[in-house]
């Protein structure tokens, strides 16, 4: 026996209503729009946006819910420790908690420091040196149906051809010197500026932190040509590689 740990692309349900049965509407919407990519798909239920009101959430009843919707419910986080014992006792796994919004460690920005003097052009300049935050991996061989590749905390480069039925994924950008087939998800753990550049864009999904498209049903007509997929506030955007 082998006992190996892996890093799987998983969905999550952000519950910001106690309301199970308006919560199973909206979802029967959003699963509806794509069944066949959320069939049988392994789900985080993430509690963070109602804090201490997820003491009266009853996870029984979304867990019967999200099984009849053809969810796998696998496991919940951002919940009070008060109730991780009794979600753990009912089936639940206590996922590792996500950063608080808000947050503004981020790529070395800080909001200290800021002023509205005019500054004196004859001051030293002090400079900082920000390290990268996001290493990049290559993949320079063919990438097969069924085959997943994952590049965590970093960008990913194709260099080969990737076939339909694959998947990679980045938590960083993906550039991919040919034609993309199968899914492709970049800006897996939310990067929201995160990108996918292609030669030609063959698609069956295309994904940016979480918002999905699906080729066959996108009006783009850039099918097949050289694209760029970014995220313009929830929107998800195709447009020409080279303007």
């Amino acid at each position: 026996m082998v006992l190996k740990g892996e890093m799987s692309m998983l969905n999550a349900l952000y519950v910001s209503d106690l309301d199970i049965k308006n919560l199973t509407t909206e979802l029967t919407k959003k699963r509806d729009e794509a069944p066949q990519f959320f069939m049988q798909s392994p789900l985080i239920v993430d509690c963070n946006e109602l804090g201490e009101k997820a003491n009266d959430l009853d996870f029984n009843a979304l867990k019967k819910a999200l099984l009849e919707l053809d969810f796998i419910p696998v496991g919940v986080r951002n919940v009070p420790k008060s109730i991780t014992k009794d979600l753990s006792d009912n089936g639940w796994a206590i996922m590792r908690a996500t950063q608080e919004k808000g947050d503004k460690k981020k790529a070395g920005v800080s909001s200290k420091g800021q002023s509205k003097k005019t500054p004196d052009p004859n001051a030293a300049v002090e400079v900082t040196q920000v390290e990268p935050t996001i290493d990049s991996v290559t993949v320079d061989r063919p990438v097969r149906s069924g085959q997943q590749i994952y590049a965590a905390s970093a960008d990913m480069t194709v260099l080969a051809p990737t076939s339909a039925g694959s998947e990679i994924m980045a938590d960083g950008s993906i550039h991919v010197y040919g034609a993309i087939r199968g899914r492709v998800l970049a800006g897996a753990r939310g990067n929201t500026s995160a990108r996918i550049f292609c030669q030609s864009l063959e698609a069956e999904l295309i994904a940016v932190a979480g918002r999905y498209q699906l080729l066959d049903e996108s009006k783009t007509e850039l099918k097949g040509k050289p694209a760029m997929v970014y995220l313009d506030g929830e929107k998800l955007v195709i447009e020409p590689l080279a303007k």
